[in-house]
């Protein structure tokens, strides 16, 4: 593996420094998960029928008493095929959720043990509370997958959800809605469930939110031998020892938010031979890349918009609110706006009837909502009150008074322009790793382009996940590709096993 070490003279342990086994960078799912893993608990094979022979029998070989952790990964994942191409997300999937993309609701063939001898120091980094992203999503919005694929180990979310909502609606003798009892989950309840969790399994104590982490590097600490001499320090090849340094800052009470105001920054400094990047994908908002795109009016996040309408900004009586894109990103953004009447007119570059379009991959009985946004996108222009698409449009330019020049495919038609309250943009996103060396694009499987969850993965080898290029730096969840939650956990187990068996010198480092 290539490393980039930046060699420091001085003594070994320098004051102000901390110092861990693991620095996980991210607090949402995939710091979350991992956490619990390294925190001791370990998934067992408890038996029972799974409609894969050729997994189970793999499975009784090493029986029930020897963890997941401490097996060939490699061995029990050869040939599974699922809708992630991580054979240990496909491994771990298929033991807690057996038969669940042939719509099947078979109980997990897993059972958890702690081991408060297996502990592996760690400190989980984040930048607001536990469940990192999700946090900053809107409460009334659905979760794309199914509620139970939501769930992390050790604490299935419906049963987790049913009695939350009988403490939620006891007090006012009311029952669950048809909306409660669907299989999809509301977003301000798998916020809830993912800080309760990290409450419930002692993991907070491992957990320092409101953390913003600014450089990620590896440095040589010396250990310095004075020649009897000169005088002078001497340091021997065989007295540096290469280990990984995360630096950033910390904002003090409990409300800290991103933005810091009121509140006072500490710096930190921890030092550990593993990293982990477990942030997600949703840091920085893609750009269209046209002129104007830097006025007030044009926003890039749901975030934005809501704070919008609260401040009485944008009402049902504005000028339409302008969203572009495709996805199911700008789908929710339609949906948002049309729960506030709030007028929209929708631009696209993709034909409404691309059979790439994420909607043709989403059951209809599962995501009405979706498909109802989809029909509306197909429909003529005037079909819908308070909503208008122009499909396979693009925009030319943003202008000084909130207007939107917009062209279509069609050559000799004339570009029309929009008045427009607010332009919504959503197009997509990318992580920012800016604490890395040069973005982190020497960490990609292709080393001159920036990181990308879909184009440019972080490359890590498919059993550990550990960096291709770093030694010591492991990197999980959307960064490896990974974007649901059903499969993260898989890097949770891939990496714990990983360290585990370095700790009992198992396996080279």
């Amino acid at each position: 593996m290539a490393q980039s070490c930046i060699c420091r003279n001085g003594p070994r342990r320098d004051a102000g420094v901390k110092y861990t086994d693991v620095i996980v960078i991210g607090n949402g799912p995939s710091g979350i998960c991992l956490s619990y893993f390294l925190s001791g608990h370990w998934p067992y094979y408890s038996g029972g029928d799974h409609d894969n022979q050729y997994l189970q029998a793999k499975l009784e070989e090493s029986g029930r008493n020897i963890s997941l952790v401490e097996q060939d990964l490699e061995y029990l994942s050869e040939g599974l095929e699922g809708r992630t191409s991580n054979p240990v997300a496909l491994l771990f999937d298929e033991l807690t959720h057996p038969g669940a993309d042939m719509g099947h609701e078979h109980p997990s063939m897993l059972e958890w043990k702690h081991h408060a001898d297996k502990v592996i120091p760690h400190v989980v980094l984040g930048k607001g509370p536990p469940g990192g992203a999700w946090q900053m999503m809107e409460d009334t919005m659905q979760t794309l997958s199914l509620g139970n694929w939501m769930e992390l180990p050790g604490m299935p979310f419906k049963d987790w959800l049913r009695i939350h909502l009988e403490k939620r609606l006891k007090p006012y003798n009311m029952c669950e809605t048809n909306d409660q009892k669907q299989n999809r989950a509301n977003m301000k309840d798998v916020k809830i469930y993912y800080m309760e969790y990290v409450k419930k399994n002692n993991l907070s104590q491992f957990f320092h939110n409101f953390s913003v982490v600014t450089s990620v590097e590896r440095v040589c600490e010396n250990n310095n031998n004075r020649n009897c001499e000169s005088g002078e320090c001497e340091i021997s090849q065989a007295s540096q020892d290469c280990i990984w340094e995360v630096r950033g800052f910390c904002y003090s009470g409990s409300a800290a938010d991103s933005a810091g105001d009121g509140f006072d920054r500490e710096e930190f400094c921890y030092r550990a031979r593993n990293v982990v990047l477990a942030s997600g994908t949703y840091d920085t908002p893609n750009k269209l890349q046209v002129s104007g795109e830097g006025h007030s009016y044009i926003l890039h996040t749901l975030s934005e918009l809501e704070v919008c309408v609260n401040s009485g900004q944008l009402t049902s009586e504005s000028n339409p609110l302008v969203v572009i894109g495709s996805g199911l990103s700008a789908a929710d953004a339609v949906l948002w706006a049309e729960n506030e009447s709030i007028p929209v007119v929708h631009v696209f570059r993709r034909d409404a009837n691309d059979p790439e379009l994420i909607f043709n991959n989403l059951p209809r009985t599962l995501y009405p909502e979706y498909h109802r946004v989809h029909q509306m996108m197909k429909a003529d222009r005037n079909s819908y009150e308070g909503y208008k698409s122009y499909p396979g449009y693009t925009v030319v330019q943003f202008l000084d008074d909130s207007k939107v020049v917009i062209k279509g495919k069609q050559k000799g038609k004339c570009a029309p322009v929009i008045q427009a309250s607010y332009v919504l943009v959503q197009i997509g996103s990318q992580p920012n790793l800016s604490y890395l060396l040069q973005d982190g694009r020497t960490l990609g499987q292709d080393k001159t382009a920036p990181i990308d969850c879909k184009r440019n993965p972080v490359d890590v080898d498919p059993y550990t996940f550990e960096s291709i290029s770093e030694a010591g730096l492991f990197a999980m969840g959307p960064l490896i590709g990974d974007n649901f939650v059903r499969f993260i956990r898989g890097g949770a187990l891939g990496i714990t096993s990983c360290l585990q068996k370095r700790r009992e010198g198992k396996c080279s480092a």
